[in-house]
């Protein structure tokens, strides 16, 4: 079984807790711990063990993670009969060296006999990123407005765009962003840590990412893990690797139907890990909707080598001030793709 379900956990918090580990997250770290209360109640942490600080120096995305995870286990739950009650940040935010220590929420769920199943409950094992390319014509504003409305958080702006003469330079900025973590040894080298280059490794340590999450699969699949050779760190940053990967990474943007952004007025842990919940969300009804979603986090992130094509994207897009993307998606139809691991359980447990 690659991913743990409500029928094997005992009490209630457990159960929803399950559903939970189903959420996106980056990277597939799985940055989550949780402290069970009662059975009703847990604390979630961010599992300082699992960041990923080249990439995230803030820990931006690992705590939008956390907001996955908990809307996620809220979903789940109701199809379950239980509410959920969700207390933010409360021993209040922390700084980035008391991440793990201080709890990112207080999860509370409560037995209703009058709840109604939330209608993204049965999606929830079917939701993947796919990072394949995409086909078919661009993905409408009427079939994306759906998506607009699975969320309920004025404080999370929704941003569709279809126009492709409007989404080329969004595209070729996300390109570039990804072209210069490929190419900066540190940023490259974390990605390379949390590869998982066999499917015996994959089902072992049932976290990270992978050559089929990458969208590739069959022959292709085969030759590219052989190459890695378990990760030689020689071919992992070969030029011939580098190539490859971007060359592929370009067909799957230049695939898109559809780009959607999420922005926030501000950017603290609180809109992170609001923005989570609404991606949980939109997921969910892109699922529903035979709808895929690749993020493309690279240029909304925080490190140096980043800052001066991140303000080209932000002046692109008429960011000002405080405000921050939080999340950049490419939206379309395409193949299902690999069906990755999730830890167990008691593995999450601290």
């Amino acid at each position: 079984m690659r991913r743990p379900t409500p029928g094997t956990s005992d009490t209630p918090i457990s159960k929803a807790l399950a559903f939970g580990v189903n959420a996106p997250n980056p990277h597939n770290t799985q940055a989550w711990k949780f402290e069970r209360v009662s059975d009703l109640e847990a604390l979630l942490f961010v599992d300082e063990e699992r960041l990923i600080p080249m990439t995230d120096p803030p820990a931006r995305q690992i705590h939008i993670g956390c907001g996955c995870f908990i809307e996620t286990a809220a979903i789940g739950g109701s199809g379950l009969g239980y509410t959920t009650e969700v207390a933010y940040l409360p021993e209040g935010t922390y700084p980035l060296k008391e991440a793990g220590k201080k709890p990112v929420a207080r999860i509370t769920v409560t037995k209703s006999d009058t709840l109604e199943k939330d209608e993204f409950t049965d999606y929830i094992f079917d939701r993947q990123t796919n990072r394949k390319s995409y086909a078919g014509p661009p993905v409408t504003d009427a079939e994306v407005d759906p998506l607009r409305k699975s969320f309920h958080d004025d404080s999370v702006e929704f941003i569709f765009v279809n126009d492709p003469m409007k989404m080329k330079p969004i595209l070729d900025i996300l390109y570039k962003a990804m072209e210069i973590e490929c190419r900066t040894h540190d940023l490259y080298e974390e990605s390379r840590k949390w590869f998982r280059f066999s499917e015996k490794e994959r089902a072992e340590k049932r976290d990270g990412i992978s050559v089929p999450q990458m969208g590739t699969d069959g022959l292709r699949k085969d030759f590219t893990e052989w190459y890695l050779d378990k990760g030689n760190a020689s071919r992992w940053f070969s030029n011939s690797s580098i190539n490859r990967y971007l060359s592929q990474l370009k067909k799957g943007l230049d695939s898109a139907q559809g780009i959607i952004l999420l922005k926030t007025a501000g950017n603290d842990q609180l809109q992170w890990i609001k923005t989570g919940r609404a991606f949980a969300r939109i997921a969910l009804a892109a699922t529903k909707r035979g709808l895929y979603l690749h993020p493309y986090s690279q240029v909304l992130q925080e490190y140096p080598e980043m800052t001066e094509l991140q303000g080209e994207f932000n002046r692109l897009l008429g960011i000002a001030g405080n405000e921050k993307v939080q999340m950049a998606l490419r939206v379309g139809r395409g193949e299902r793709p690999y069906y990755a691991y999730r830890r167990r359980l008691p593995s999450f447990s601290e």
